[in-house]
């Protein structure tokens, strides 16, 4: 089974090396970023918004605990796909 993982780990390393890093792959890469860390802003801002209209409580505003709440998640997914390890790093 280990010959298997070794077998994709030379095969992921060769096409890496064969890729071409142009200003579209970096274009892409900062797109992807942001939708990862955009999506759960403006969800939370959302259903913040839908709380506000629905379930009107105190001076408690839910669209700005919804969008803090999205950013949290937001800097999480980052944080999850920028600098945890990849399938490449697997043993």
């Amino acid at each position: 089974m280990s010959d298997f993982f070794k077998d994709i780990k030379e095969k992921i390393n060769k096409l890496e090396q064969k890729k071409e890093k142009n200003i579209w792959y970096a274009l892409t890469y900062i797109g992807s970023i942001s939708i990862i860390f955009l999506l759960p802003v403006v969800l939370g801002a959302y259903i913040g918004w839908w709380l506000d209209g629905s379930y009107k409580i105190g001076k408690t505003s839910w669209t700005i605990t919804g969008i803090l709440i999205g950013i949290f998640i937001g800097i999480y997914n980052i944080y999850q796909i920028v600098y945890k390890k990849d399938i490449k790093d697997f043993k």
